[in-house]
């Protein structure tokens, strides 16, 4: 993008901008590389284990060897004379609970009374080297009573005792769910054709290429600051107040850059809190790595779903009503649990029209790791067995599977029965545009035995339309500094985990204020210096913080445009922003440069813009895949 050179005072030199009268924008909508792109694949950018502090101590967590048992006893004296360690915690030393959500508070930084999954954390030390530490680790002496263990979401629901929490909705179940829209019986009498089906879907883990990791640093005047790969900073934010019992002003959280993520950084873990409370007993900063096999147990990945669903037809495929259920095999904590339970309901009804709909769905603690919001969140287990529960009945019907979808899609600008709001609608297209170019008519039951061609189609929504602690808050901010230099940086508490935010910021205040998206710096994921944003998941950054981005830019614009408009003797409304300058849109050799325009104010300024998602506005995007 080139840049405005000043002549004489107002008017500028060389070619005028071309792209004011023909090109709508100047950044959106260019393949340009990412604002971060450089940093890493030069190997300058720094992960959470990149960082290193002087005199930093190195923690590594004991871990149950029993899937659910008693705590009898714990024998930490020989661990703490080894040379080199410096301190060694217990579950004693943490009480408090946590968890991501205000219903799930089950969780403890270290297991207080019993544990509930082999690789749940016992003991923490922090030694002088890693190497110590785990020594350190062999040194601490556990004696365990062993309790049942329930290995399957089936085992929880025949064994309500021995509880593995004292919460629920019943015995071992985390939460029941039963939710009716219209008169489903009816629909389905009204059916030519009811099919029911029972599936399964195994669960599965992330496997993020950088393990979870973290440093705490505990300042002589009482100040607390963690660095650590997570997606939710403001989350992990509010569970280190907690537990710890620091006023949150004293607590600091930067989001490092982020190795991968897909979910299953998203809660705040105990390894965080862990290095935390040992930097403020020592005094050091401390830092932890979790070996693959530890991000294995922190886990949260999907979970194993069994479903039944029961569907009425037409002899066209019109669904009349539709009956769904499922049961989650959640593993030994709540995580984002609750929400997951509900999403294997919510969405069935927003790709093809389902008038009357019933969803049961139950979450079942067992004695395994925790599962939690693994790309999707609760979606692809039933649309797995939606989408071959359909092609069933398309076989029983003697329809194309691909036809029968398109006769039953959901009409854009619509309400679902559950009351979700679809806008437009794109899924049409996308079938016949997959049918198209994968040749299906010609492929579809027609080849040789053990071979096959299928289609399956997918949504989810844009954005979580709810807090996790509800409140009328903005969901993200954007601070927007301009220097008298000439330099705008961005200012959001977004989390960049690889999929870009940090340029959509970038592009976004460049295209309103005319400038190269390089020339804008940003600073992102760190609780003291940046707003509020809740999180990098459901799909939500681009849509939340990029229109708070948009609105902060747009301020910045305004005022900006009022000073230069005065230096220009023109109206504010006739300027144009454009490839490093302000100019008069009705005299384009007439402006002064983006600096200049900035130079003109006498005083610095702060551009804010936030963003809400009320729930009415939530939209599902389906999209179908070969």
């Amino acid at each position: 993008m080139a840049t405005a050179k000043r002549g004489k005072v107002g008017r500028l030199e060389g070619k005028p901008p071309s792209n004011i009268p023909t090109v709508k924008h100047s950044v959106i909508g260019k393949a340009l590389r990412k604002v971060d792109a450089v940093a890493k694949v030069t190997g300058a950018t720094r992960f959470a284990d990149d960082l290193a502090f002087p005199r930093m101590l190195f923690c590594k967590l004991l871990r149950s060897t029993h899937p659910h048992a008693k705590i009898v006893s714990i024998d930490v004296t020989a661990a703490k004379q080894l040379d080199g360690v410096q301190a060694v915690l217990t579950g004693r030393d943490l009480p408090i609970p946590f968890g991501i959500l205000p219903v799930s508070q089950d969780e403890h930084a270290l297991c207080l009374e019993k544990v509930r999954f082999i690789g749940d954390p016992v003991a923490a030390v922090a030694a002088t080297t890693e190497e110590t530490a785990t020594a350190a680790l062999d040194l601490i002496k556990v004696v365990y009573e062993p309790l049942e263990a329930l290995d399957s979401a089936e085992a929880a629901v025949a064994h309500p005792e021995p509880r593995i929490h004292d919460y629920g909705d019943s015995g071992n179940l985390h939460k029941l769910i039963n939710l009716e829209f219209g008169d489903v019986d009816t629909g389905i009498a009204e059916a030519d054709l009811v099919r029911e089906d029972l599936f399964f879907f195994e669960g599965s883990t992330h496997l993020p290429m950088e393990q979870h990791a973290a440093v705490a640093m505990w300042s002589p005047d009482g100040k607390l600051t963690l660095w650590t790969s997570t997606q939710t900073p403001h989350y992990v934010h509010r569970a280190l107040a907690k537990v710890l019992e620091l006023p949150a002003a004293r607590v600091r959280v930067i989001a490092t850059p982020n190795g991968g993520g897909f979910g299953g950084k998203s809660d705040p873990f105990n390894h965080e809190i862990a290095v935390a409370k040992l930097a403020m007993i020592t005094g050091r900063p401390v830092k932890i790595t979790l070996t693959r096999e530890e991000v294995f147990y922190c886990h949260r990945g999907r979970h194993p779903t069994l479903m039944w669903v029961r569907t009425g037809v037409k002899r066209d495929g019109a669904i009349t009503g539709m009956h769904f259920r499922s049961l989650l095999d959640g593993g030994a904590y709540g995580s984002y649990g609750v929400a997951s339970t509900y999403y294997t309901g919510a969405l069935q009804t927003v790709t093809y029209n389902v008038p009357r709909y019933h969803f049961q769905g139950a979450r079942a603690f067992t004695n395994k790791a925790p599962c939690g919001p693994k790309r999707g969140h609760g979606t692809p287990q039933p649309r797995f067995a939606l989408e071959v529960h359909l092609d069933k009945i398309a076989e029983q019907l003697d329809v194309d599977p691909a036809e029968l979808r398109l006769r039953t899609l959901v009409p854009p600008n619509s309400l679902t029965a559950n009351y979700l709001r679809v806008g437009s609608m794109g899924l049409g297209k996308c079938i016949e545009k997959v049918v198209e170019g994968s040749g299906w008519k010609n492929k579809f039951g027609k080849l040789p035995n053990g071979r096959g061609v299928g289609l399956a189609c997918s949504s989810y929504i844009s954005g979580a339309g709810l807090p996790i602690y509800w409140n009328n808050m903005p969901h993200s901010g954007v601070q927007l500094k301009c220097d008298r230099g000439g330099g705008v940086t961005v200012f959001c508490g977004s989390t960049e985990i690889g999929q870009g935010s940090d340029s959509i910021l970038a592009y976004i205040v460049a295209e309103v204020l005319g400038i190269d998206p390089f020339d804008v710096a940003v600073v992102t994921a760190d609780t003291d210096l940046t707003p509020v944003d809740l999180g990098s998941y459901s799909s939500r950054v681009t849509l939340m913080s990029g229109n708070a981005a948009l609105q902060a830019a747009e301020r910045a614009r305004q005022i900006l445009a009022v000073h230069a408009a005065k230096k220009l003797d023109v109206p504010p409304e006739r300027l144009t922003f454009a490839e490093g300058g302000v100019f008069d849109g009705k005299d384009k050799k007439r402006g002064v440069t983006f600096a200049e325009a900035d130079l003109v104010r006498e005083d610095l300024f702060f551009f804010e813009g936030s963003t809400h998602l009320p729930m009415e506005q939530h939209a599902a995007t389906p999209i179908a895949h070969a």
